[in-house]
């Protein structure tokens, strides 16, 4: 097997397993994060406090993604809970330089198609 590939998958189970250790207890406050949308401002997970807030890990390629952003299901879903007060976060899942990592014109693309 080829030696890049071991390595690749042997630090992820590492990052897993490191994670995993350090997992909040259940019904305790998730660790707080910040993340920049396309328009460049920043968001906080703190700045949501009391509300209930959905983290939708977004991938372009994944045919899942494609399935349910295709049929439109995504998008009423996110309506629907908008609209009861539901802050719905879309977070591009790719870390930059990898299939899928959207760029901010690309992300604006998406959203307002």
């Amino acid at each position: 097997m080829n030696t890049k590939i071991i390595l690749t998958i042997l630090t992820s189970l590492i990052a897993t397993a490191a994670f995993a250790l350090d997992a909040p207890p259940v019904g305790s406050a998730a660790p707080d994060f910040s993340l920049a949308d396309a328009k460049g401002k920043t968001h906080s997970l703190s700045q949501y406090k009391g509300k209930y807030v959905v983290l939708e890990w977004f991938n372009p390629e994944c045919p899942f993604v494609k399935k349910h952003y295709g049929s439109g299901n995504m998008q009423k879903l996110q309506e629907e809970y908008a609209d009861k007060g539901v802050v719905w976060l879309t977070i591009d899942s790719n870390a930059p330089g990898s299939e899928g990592n959207l760029s901010p014109e690309q992300a604006e693309k998406i959203i307002t198609a």
